[in-house]
């Protein structure tokens, strides 16, 4: 019985609009759609950009600045697009939507990286200066993650066909 009440949890219908509402608050929106550490990781990026944001002088300040504003829209829009995708897989009758805590090993990874790199930091191997201008390197993992998952659905996809 406690699997068919769990599995009734996992398939309740998600509100979009209260996803994207409650994401004002960094990472709320992905902790309502049911993934925790997709809230949690959200919450740690927001704080180290504001950090990095604080330490920043000049045009980095500016690019890191930018880098908080996109970050913010972006998870507001993430957990109105997941609530959308948990109520289509719902409605599928596939359970919860497959891929939901992809992000987890992504990450942690991160995560992971940026904690190196502060702890460089705190031990003088590496200015905040020098950390601001390794930002592009966020954007070149991102874009290796999502091309991986990309392979990963077309692989997917024509296995099933």
């Amino acid at each position: 019985m406690d699997s068919h009440v769990n599995s009734n949890r996992a398939r309740k219908e998600r509100n979009p609009s209260l996803a994207a509402f409650l994401a004002i608050f960094p990472g709320m929106g992905a902790v309502y759609n049911g993934n925790l550490l997709k809230g949690v990781t959200y919450v740690l990026i927001f704080a180290v950009l504001i950090v990095l944001t604080s330490n920043a002088w000049g045009p980095d300040s500016v690019v890191f600045g930018l880098m908080i504003a996109g970050f913010y829209v972006f998870q507001i829009v993430d957990a109105y697009n997941e609530a959308e995708k948990l109520n289509r897989s719902a409605m599928l009758e596939q359970g919860p939507a497959m891929g939901r805590e992809d992000l987890s090993l992504f990450s942690a990874v991160v995560i992971l990286v940026l904690g190196v790199v502060f702890q460089m930091a705190n031990f003088d191997l590496l200015t905040y200066r020098q950390i601001s201008r390794l930002w592009p390197l966020a954007l070149i993992a991102f874009g290796i993650k999502i091309v991986f998952n990309y392979f990963k659905r077309e692989e997917k996809q024509n296995g099933k066909h």
